[in-house]
């Protein structure tokens, strides 16, 4: 359970809150490679990622864009499940997974029940909003190197000093290759502004990696 209050969505909620959430929910595994929605399907249930990855991706003539590949824990899917509209991308895990599963009018009567879970959600769609924004920026705007350090920059705002970087997800997320990636950490490292060990970085010069980023 405290995993759970990782998530923005559940983070200040009281015990019994949080008891009534978890509730209606159902425990779901799904293995590596399985769709777990498509844009095809109305969102009935809410997702919350108990462990493993799932990303979230659209698809255009036969292309695949990363729009967030999810950690656990985190909340996923919750914008179409808010309105009952079509889910605007697919869903898949990268590895094995654990999900819990809340149904859309139960979730919805506890949110009439207690408004500010409610509250809590809004912040998590907004937070989504301005993530999706940042995706289509860098697709459209930016260089392979700004894009890394705009991307290394991100985690620094979600991790701190101790940054998590695993090449695999940062290519599909920014539409990269790996290669590509791993050149770009390269060049920051020639540079002097990161630390690169394994699957963990170091900023050296925050101000020249906001530099680049722009």
């Amino acid at each position: 359970m405290e995993d759970l209050r990782k998530i923005p969505l559940l983070s200040e909620l009281s015990e019994d809150q949080l008891k009534k959430v978890l509730s209606i929910a159902t425990l779901k595994k799904y293995p590596k490679g399985k769709v777990i929605f498509t844009p095809s399907q109305k969102g009935e249930f809410f997702f919350i990622l108990k462990k493993g990855k799932v990303k979230v991706f659209k698809t255009a003539k036969g292309k695949e864009q990363i729009l967030k590949v999810f950690s656990k824990p985190a909340i996923f899917g919750e914008a179409a499940s808010f309105t009952g509209s079509y889910f605007p991308a697919w869903a898949e895990s990268l590895e094995e997974s654990e999900v819990l599963v809340i149904p859309r009018k139960e979730f919805l009567n506890l949110l009439r029940e207690d408004p500010e879970i409610g509250m809590k959600l809004l912040a998590v769609m907004a937070q989504r909003l301005m993530h999706l924004t940042g995706v289509i920026e860098n697709l459209s705007l930016k260089d392979a190197l700004s894009k890394v350090s705009s991307y290394i920059l991100t985690l620094y705002g979600e991790m701190g000093e101790e940054i998590t970087f695993r090449t695999n997800i940062a290519a599909m997320e920014l539409g990269l290759t790996k290669e590509t990636v791993s050149r770009m950490l390269s060049k920051l490292k020639e540079m002097g502004i990161i630390e690169k060990n394994r699957n963990s970085i170091k900023i050296k010069d925050l101000k020249a990696l906001k530099e680049l980023s722009i």
